[in-house]
């Protein structure tokens, strides 16, 4: 990464997912900006620039899916990293990677989730373009 803090906008629902990912997140040098509103997000996402967006699989008043599809339409230029909770059929994370996800993994792997943002912000940087999982495979 380079001298500047990388900023996060991170959207989920349960309020200590957000306490706990600002936390573990600000501790690897990222910024952090944590909402649980749908339309806070899309406004902050409309108004401030943001290196990445960590996604909730169960974000509040709307399905991750139609959000993400809201998000290829606004043609946002921040990866988006969707994380769930629970078990999931493959077609799911398929259908959210096709969207736009750059990846979907679990909430509370910590460390695979910081290593996989720098990942992912590596390769957004390299790239200078939307970053999607199909466009890293590319």
């Amino acid at each position: 990464m380079d001298g500047l803090r990388k900023k996060i906008l991170i959207l989920d629902h349960d309020e200590r997912v957000l306490i706990n990912l600002e936390s573990v997140l600000e501790s690897a040098g990222f910024e952090t900006t944590t909402t649980w509103d749908m339309q806070e997000a899309l406004t902050l996402l409309n108004c401030r620039d943001f290196d990445l967006l960590l996604l909730g699989d169960h974000p509040p008043q709307v399905k991750c899916a139609e959000l993400l599809k809201g998000l290829r339409c606004q043609q946002s230029r921040a990866p988006c990293i969707v994380l769930h909770a629970a078990a999931r059929y493959p077609f799911e994370d398929q259908y959210l990677r096709w969207l736009g996800a750059y990846a979907v993994l679990p909430k509370w792997k910590y460390r695979d989730l910081v290593a996989r943002i720098q990942e992912c912000l590596e390769t957004a940087d390299a790239s200078g373009k939307v970053l999607t999982r199909r466009a890293a495979a590319d």
